[in-house]
């Protein structure tokens, strides 16, 4: 946590500006329509835990993961989020919440002597920020950021970089939000492959991520993510 916080004031004390950009209302749930090609499916994600440390307030998200198999469970993929001076840092990829996800999900599925052997070979480090405040103009660049994820003897590398497009009002099943839009382009890369999705997404005061579009250049899938309903 000292390190989280020390990031933090960091990254945000130099900036002022109003509003977080994520609920801070813990246990109310998000819900989404996913549009990947012709396939439509729900999913949500949820408040899990708000903490006020000091003039700051970290806050855990939790994606709805459905189950791959028989021998695991529904979970949830955390996701950490924190405001403090008038910003809002949302994490989208962190090697500790990475490492937390799939060791959870492995847990499910390997008995406690294969638990332990994939511990040993899997390790991930680095992370990937999005700071979100009404002061970004269009055009400015979001920091860039990169992640790391290890599983001897393969290294994949995760890396993002894009820029702030200003301010949009967008429709959706769950109302009307004046939002933040961001674009920025996502590059996974190892051995000798590599791939770039491009993303657009809109986040709204005390709301969060509204909508979220993606397209992989390599894959040529697209997937649109768009708000629903807001559940208290």
């Amino acid at each position: 946590m000292k390190n989280y916080v020390l990031l933090l004031v960091c990254m945000l004390s130099a900036i002022a500006a109003s509003a977080q950009y994520c609920s801070i209302q813990k246990g109310q749930k998000l819900y989404y329509e996913v549009l990947t090609g012709k396939k439509k499916t729900e999913t949500y994600t949820s408040v899990v835990n708000v903490e006020k440390v000091n003039d700051s307030t970290f806050i855990t998200l939790g994606d709805f993961v459905p189950k791959m198999n028989e021998k695991m469970k529904d979970t949830l993929f955390y996701q950490k989020v924190a405001y403090a001076n008038n910003n809002t840092l949302i994490y989208l990829q962190d090697g500790e919440s990475m490492k937390d996800n799939i060791c959870g999900m492995m847990a499910e599925a390997l008995n406690k002597k294969d638990m332990t052997s994939a511990k040993a070979k899997f390790d991930t480090n680095g992370k990937i920020c999005l700071l979100l405040n009404e002061k970004r103009q269009k055009g400015e660049k979001i920091e860039s950021g990169e992640m790391t994820i290890r599983i001897k003897p393969v290294t994949m590398t995760v890396s993002m970089k894009g820029q702030y497009e200003g301010t949009e009002t967008i429709s959706t099943p769950a109302g009307v939000f004046d939002c933040v839009k961001v674009t920025y382009s996502m590059k996974v890369k190892f051995f000798m492959f590599s791939d770039e999705s491009q993303v657009t997404e809109w986040y709204a005061k005390g709301v969060g991520l509204v909508k979220h579009e993606e397209s992989s250049r390599k894959l040529g899938q697209k997937m649109t993510k768009t708000l629903t309903k807001i559940e208290n």
